[in-house]
């Protein structure tokens, strides 16, 4: 009787252990669906990520190039495009973001640019 009671209490914490796994999976999984969309989301924009319409500041106009794409297909363009509506910070921002660069040396490379200096 009591090898029984052991066999049962294994199953049962078996149990519990598979269980709490698929849980880890679903959420795990979630997560991934999240992250895609926001990768696709992100491709769609040019290689900037788009927060959805909701949570972006109503004051702050997107950028030309994320409102068609096709203005400015490379990095290159899309930095001087930004330069040219002046907007110089999300300019430091996509490069940033595009070559993975610290603030100042994005700050530097874009003022480097708006001097005359060579994008590469």
């Amino acid at each position: 009787m009591e090898h029984m009671d052991t066999i049962d209490l294994i199953a049962i914490l078996a149990l519990v252990l598979a269980l709490l796994l698929m849980l880890s999976v679903f959420s795990l999984k979630r997560r991934v669906n999240e992250l895609e969309s926001r990768l696709a989301q992100r491709d769609a924009y040019g290689g900037m990520y788009s927060p959805p319409a909701s949570s972006r500041a109503a004051d702050i106009p997107a950028p030309l190039f994320v409102q068609n794409p096709e203005l400015a297909p490379d990095l290159e363009r899309r930095i001087r495009l930004l330069m040219a509506e002046g907007k110089k910070i999300q300019a430091i921002k996509v490069m940033r973001e595009a070559r993975n660069l610290g603030l100042k040396e994005a700050k530097d490379f874009v003022d480097n640019l708006e001097q005359g200096g060579n994008f590469r």
